[in-house]
């Protein structure tokens, strides 16, 4: 990786009596003709020990550009009182200026940057120091994207897979807007590279529960169209091989019709590895106020005869699955429609 020195200067670090430097966060001006985004990592010189340099990272959150202008209505009436195809008699100074939220920094020292200080856009080996990335083990690390700065720089992003499968935190939150399916298709991704990164894969077991329609119900069929070569060149920069998923088994709730037309109450049927699933009366017996929580019962109708249903078919003994009595003869829905003397 280049060193600092080879990188050129994008700006130099700036704190003022209004908008001082903290430990937080700190400012930057701009050199001309330089582009920045939000969202870029970069980094400025800090101080360290003994006369020594150390490196603070930060990620650009906002950009604004002032110029010395007291108000807008001076803009005005220096183009000749808003003529915009004219030159204005006197061209304002004027600077863009970053606000850097920090991140880290590879000695730990999380003093204010001082003022004028060099700062540059940060390599991929400090975009890992920034993100905490060069302290996961390369065993534990799962390719999560694709970092891309305006300058071209170009990082893979890795996620602990001990904290999105355990022991540690077990979680991932994917934030985004709704209605999109980028969230979905994001955590499809993920899901297929930590079948293909981590340790004793094949001990992992991947639950899907699907919301999407139908599109969830071709992920071990490949694209009709095949993937474009960009999206061949992402896929290999990550490591990773794009390919459908395999050991699929689709579940697909039993229906009314499924009886005579031998169709699950889907949509789309996928193709192969089709099962159909229904609730027994045995599984859901003492569940039935979820499956029944929609219904209005302002007199508690329902309820009453959900707690009959529910003591009806319970072993007294135990709590557990174990009708008796009258109840003897229920043991599937049907029963429990058809046998009114039951509920005599």
């Amino acid at each position: 990786m280049p060193e600092p020195a080879e990188r050129p200067v994008i700006g130099l670090s700036s704190a003022t009596a209004n908008q001082p430097n903290s430990s937080d966060e700190f400012h930057f001006w701009l050199a001309p003709e330089v582009i920045v985004n939000p969202f870029d990592i970069v980094e400025a010189e800090q101080v360290a020990p003994e006369g020594g340099k150390s490196r603070t990272f930060g990620i650009v959150t906002t950009l604004e550009h002032s110029t010395d202008a007291p108000s807008h209505l001076s803009n005005f009436i220096s183009n000749d009182f808003g003529q915009v195809s004219t030159e204005p008699n006197t061209v304002r100074q004027g600077t863009t200026v970053a606000r850097v939220a920090v991140l880290s920094n590879d000695r730990d020292i999380y003093m204010p940057v001082m003022n004028d200080r060099p700062v540059r856009f940060a390599d991929e080996a400090g975009i890992h120091a920034a993100l905490g990335i060069d302290q996961v083990p390369e065993r534990y690390q799962v390719p999560a994207g694709l970092i891309r700065m305006s300058n071209g720089t170009q990082a893979v992003v890795y996620l602990d897979s001990r904290y999105i499968l355990g022991p540690e935190g077990a979680h991932v939150n994917i934030s985004g807007i709704s209605g999109l399916a980028t969230k979905t298709s994001y955590a499809i991704f993920l899901i297929q590279s930590i079948l293909q990164k981590v340790e004793n894969r094949d001990r992992i077991g991947v639950i899907i529960l699907n919301v999407k329609h139908g599109d969830l119900l071709s992920i071990d069929q490949p694209p009709p169209r095949g993937l474009e070569p960009e999206q061949h060149e992402l896929w290999e920069k990550l490591g990773l091989t794009p390919k459908p998923f395999q050991n699929v088994r689709y579940l697909l709730p039993h229906g009314k019709d499924t009886p005579t037309t031998g169709r699950p109450n889907s949509f789309r049927i996928p193709e192969r590895n089709l099962f159909i699933y229904a609730y027994s009366l045995q599984d859901t017996y003492n569940k039935l106020d979820l499956l029944l929580s929609n219904i209005p019962d302002p007199w508690d109708t329902v309820g009453a005869l959900i707690g009959e249903i529910t003591q009806g078919l319970s072993d007294p003994k135990t709590g557990q699955w174990g009708p008796s009595g009258k109840w003897k003869g229920v043991h599937d829905w049907q029963s429990l429609l058809n046998q009114r003397r039951a509920f005599g």
